[in-house]
């Protein structure tokens, strides 16, 4: 189906987009702030992407995408780095307005903690150490930091930590675990072996980053709007 991604991209940004009317939320008045924040982040990551697709670290499978390309990007690809930080920063917003009564730092102390020995796990885990899992390990290491510096980003560790659920959901359908072939491949000899079902383990790294830096602007943002 050659419009398989397209699909899954639409499916994320629109769950979001219908609920953003709740009126304990009103996330609809942050749209600009949101949209704005994932063209920012979107910028880096999309040259990123640009740079390991042309280095066939990973690549996309023809018979799930429309073919339609920007560089050597699929628009698929290009529209999942709005989609995905539209949605996930919806589930940040959920969780500001339902855990604001709750004390997070204790939660937030192992958050940080895990993440911490995830990467130290990839690190470790094979003797060589591929471009895509280095380039995950820095990367959310340097958001990390960040967040350690910036008390400021209370619910950013839970936000991340309910968005796994749909982030196992849609990089299960981008890696294969539902289809016969991959959505998105990639090269065994630039990532570690080990894989969460279809998904490579740095994936969870790679999705913290982008979440991570898209809620961090999202919120300078708004302070502007």
């Amino acid at each position: 189906m050659k419009t398989l991604y397209l699909m899954i991209n639409l499916g994320t940004f629109l769950c979001a987009f219908f609920l953003s009317f709740d009126k304990k939320i009103n996330y609809q008045k942050s749209w600009k702030s949101s949209f704005l924040s994932s063209v920012i982040i979107g910028i880096p990551f999309i040259i990123w992407d640009i740079i390991f697709t042309k280095n066939k670290f990973w690549g996309f499978n023809e018979e799930y995408i429309t073919e339609i390309y920007i560089y050597n990007l699929p628009i698929e690809e290009i529209l999942f780095f709005i989609c995905i930080p539209f949605s996930c920063t919806f589930i940040y917003e959920v969780c500001k307005h339902y855990f604001k009564k709750l004390n997070m730092n204790n939660f937030n102390r192992v958050f940080y903690i895990l993440i911490i020995l995830y990467s130290i796990f990839l690190i470790i885990s094979e003797k060589g150490i591929g471009y895509y899992t280095l380039s995950v390990v820095i990367s959310s290491s340097l958001i990390l930091l960040w967040l350690n510096f910036n008390n400021y980003y209370t619910y950013i560790p839970i936000a991340f930590f309910i968005s796994i659920i749909p982030f196992l959901l849609v990089n299960g359908l981008l890696t294969g675990f539902f289809t016969e072939e991959p959505i998105v491949w990639y090269n065994e000899n630039q990532k570690i072996n080990q894989r969460i079902f279809t998904i490579p383990i740095e994936d969870v790294l790679y999705s913290f980053t982008l979440i991570v830096s898209n809620i961090i602007v999202f919120e300078k943002l708004k302070k502007q709007f």
